[in-house]
């Protein structure tokens, strides 16, 4: 059994980028990372006991409030080294980046798309996809997949309805290769075989109740922050350079989608995507 944990970073009142990414931990795994990512955030809190136990990113690698009485180098280097224990031994990420305004344009074509035009439904859809295509590629890969999201209460019964349901819309991004009449195609798949990788509901926590949300929302920020810096100018000297430097880090552990038949589903994600974002 694996257990993922996705949170988001970004707003329409922010910027036009949306990020959200999960970290995927293996079961036998989960209780030393917690235990490690626990100690971890555990310190750094001391540092500031006025801080409440929740690391919102944003606000604490750009020194808001307490946060300022920690040294800029040491808050980096503390993110650096939280990024770094989130892949180390096999953690891996999936996700997506959105930018609002092709999110938009990508609502307005249509495409038949089930989740109105909530971007949160379509990035925790999309990243469910991404967790059901890879997953079920794993040789004897053994249990579902557990989604722990971080609390949404308007989003989350409709996301675990979406999971449960497993809408059609969405085979494409999941669709598998084999072999008919001696020719290549794309296997169909059936209502028994949808999202069968993953236990067909999502489970939120809050974040402060969860060492491994505040790691996914250090993820997000990061890829955010990163794309964000391709057009914006640094807020502080080497800004740019840093988080350039920590994508690269967390790239090699990022599960991409890959081959997808044509179908209205890839499209519209194509098309919403950020486009410094690889699906």
């Amino acid at each position: 059994m694996k257990f993922i944990y996705v949170d988001e970073s970004g707003a329409r009142d922010q910027g036009d980028v949306f990020v959200m990414c999960g970290l995927m931990v293996d079961a036998y795994k989960l209780r030393k990372k917690t235990e490690d990512f626990d100690k971890m955030l555990a310190a750094m809190f001391a540092k500031h006991p006025g801080t409440r136990n929740d690391l919102k990113t944003s606000r604490f690698i750009n020194g808001g409030g307490g946060w300022n009485q920690v040294p800029a180098d040491e808050r980096k280097q503390f993110l650096t080294d939280l990024c770094d224990l989130a892949i180390d031994n096999g953690g891996k990420i999936f996700g997506i980046g959105l930018s609002f305004a092709a999110f938009d344009a990508a609502i307005a074509a249509g495409h038949g798309h089930p989740f109105g035009n909530s971007h949160w439904l379509a990035s925790a859809t999309f990243t469910a996809c991404l967790v059901q295509k890879k997953m079920q590629g794993v040789k004897n890969s053994k249990g579902l997949t557990v989604v722990i999201m971080d609390d949404n209460k308007r989003e989350m019964p409709v996301l675990s309805d979406a999971i449960h349901k497993a809408d059609p819309w969405f085979d494409g991004l999941y669709q598998v290769q084999g072999r008919k009449r001696k020719k290549t195609v794309w296997i169909e798949r059936a209502a028994d075989d949808r999202f069968d990788h993953i236990v067909d509901t999502a489970f939120a926590v809050k974040s402060d109740h969860s060492s491994l949300v505040q790691v996914a929302d250090a993820i997000c920020y990061v890829y955010r922050r990163h794309i964000e810096l391709l057009t914006v100018a640094e807020a502080w000297a080497g800004e740019k350079a840093y988080y350039a430097g920590l994508v690269q880090r967390l790239e090699r552990s990022r599960e991409k989608i890959g081959r997808t038949p044509d179908v209205a589903a890839t499209k519209f994600f194509e098309q919403a995507r950020h486009r410094e974002w690889q699906l």
